[in-house]
């Protein structure tokens, strides 16, 4: 339609420029509109029923008292959910158009840091002798490189990025786990715990003894910490653990947080309940690290929404609540105190447990092997080299190159939240992009502290949400200018 003014001056109209040559950015990053088989299911499958794994393998196993290697079948349904998918993306990926097959730098990184764990599993204990078992060499190539077969069904499944019903999900879960938490603390003693099974659990079907023995009812040991001369109970809620329960919040509070910040009408009112329901679980894991890294993505999410009545609510409720909390708990002062000054048990403890790490990384920076270190040496009869630190775990397994694929790999998914974050001011794609963001964030962060890609639902998630939103927001790229 001509423009007024323009009909006595008629000309003829350009030619119109290839669609592909036309397309703006926040066309590129709008919703997939093509038919084709969704993966998604996959991830609200593992959302679900990641949580709940533990508390079912401790039931089958440690209470009604079936058969190790019938369970051990039964608690494969990750690995062998993750193949599935990991071929249907494949095949997906191969029957897609051109455009669609590109390859960008963050999947090579990953590729790559696949293919040098699966390389230190043939040929470390040759390089380097170090009599490590096979079977702890194979599981550590599960936490270091099966497991990040999912970015790669990211890549293939855009549709996660699109959607809304990511955050909503991420909610739901956070809130339930957090009102058994809140339950769990006030009813369930822990000898209710072992008759559920979680001693039987830790101790005979993961082998983790070692982390198990320091208390009376053969539960995980981070069941409990020291405030002052006070011995507290974190909660562990469905994850029977207390540092199990805690480090999923890296990624289900910034989920959640979006969706409070997204309620709106009558129903509001019971999200933002639910929201401080999450917020008290949070803190009933008692966790600092994973507390401070949830505060701050909080405040950034909050900040990026330019809700800034909620972020002034969000800091009056948490001075409020710590002030109420230094005069109603005895020894927390003190345990702030010594937290803050290092001086605390946990902090003595990675000090030492770093400055070991980092001695064996300095003289061996080619590394040693998967399974020298944290929980998977602790499994199978390995002197752990380090642990607490995700970056020194990489290091010492697998060199120089491997902490700087896993750095490179974390700094690539932290720029495809950022582009996809600020494609446009609203909608599912910048929403998630942001939670990528912050998650993220929060990784690199508790990172420092505790080996957090132990925990599957951090892993599994955040694998995939880098691989869905880097597809989403490298579309640009291949759109043409």
């Amino acid at each position: 339609m001509p423009c007024p003014g323009d009909a006595a001056t008629p000309a003829r109209a350009p030619p119109e420029p290839p669609k592909h040559q036309m397309a703006t950015a926040a066309e590129v990053l709008a919703p997939s509109r093509t038919r084709r088989p969704q993966l998604a299911w996959g991830l609200w499958g593992f959302i679900c029923l990641l949580p709940i794994h533990a508390l079912v393998i401790a039931l089958l196993f440690g209470a009604f008292g079936w058969p190790a290697a019938a369970v051990r079948v039964i608690a494969a349904w990750k690995e062998a959910l993750i193949a599935i998918l990991f071929a249907l993306a494949a095949a997906r990926t191969l029957r897609a158009p051109r455009p669609e097959r590109t390859i960008y730098w963050l999947d090579l990184v990953i590729a790559g840091l696949g293919v040098v764990a699966l390389a230190y599993v043939v040929g470390a204990d040759v390089w380097f002798a170090t009599g490590l078992p096979l079977t702890a060499q194979l599981y550590g190539l599960r936490d270091t490189a099966f497991v990040s077969l999912l970015y790669f069904v990211g890549r293939a499944s855009p549709e996660v990025a699109e959607s809304p019903r990511l955050a909503r999900t991420l909610f739901a879960v956070a809130a339930v786990t957090s009102a058994i938490a809140v339950l769990e603390r006030l009813f369930v003693p822990p000898e209710f715990l072992v008759l559920l099974g979680a001693a039987r659990y830790v101790q005979d079907f993961l082998g983790a003894t070692p982390i198990a023995s320091g208390n009376v009812y053969g539960l995980v040991d981070n069941y409990w910490t020291h405030f002052g001369d006070h011995l507290v109970r974190r909660a562990g809620s469905t994850y029977l653990s207390g540092q199990g329960f805690a480090t999923p919040f890296l990624v289900v509070f910034p989920g959640a947080t979006v969706y409070a910040l997204s309620a709106s009408g009558r129903r509001a009112w019971a999200v933002w309940l639910g929201y401080a329901v999450v917020w008290a679980g949070l803190l009933l894991s008692v966790t600092r690290m994973t507390i401070v890294a949830c505060a701050l993505g909080a405040s950034l999410i909050i900040a990026a929404s330019r809700r800034w009545s909620a972020l002034v609510g969000l800091g009056f409720a948490v001075l409020t609540g710590f002030a109420v909390a230094l005069m109603v708990a005895p020894g927390l002062a003190t345990y702030v105190w010594e937290t803050l000054t290092w001086q605390s048990g946990s902090s003595v403890w990675h000090l030492a447990d770093w400055t070991a790490g980092l001695d064996y990384f300095l003289h061996n920076p080619l590394g040693v092997g998967l399974g020298a270190t944290d929980l998977v040496a602790a499994r199978f009869g390995v002197q752990s080299v380090t642990g607490d630190n995700q970056y020194l775990k990489y290091a010492v397994e697998l060199g120089v190159l491997g902490l700087f694929l896993h750095v490179a790999m974390l700094a690539g998914a932290l720029a495809s939240g950022i582009r996809a974050s600020s494609a446009g001011r609203n909608g599912p794609v910048r929403s998630n992009g942001l939670l990528l963001v912050v998650a993220t964030l929060g990784i690199m962060l508790n990172a420092m502290t505790a080996v957090v890609f132990n925990a599957p639902m951090v892993a599994y998630l955040f694998f995939w949400m880098a691989g869905s939103v880097t597809t989403v927001a490298r579309r640009a790229e291949t759109a043409g200018p």
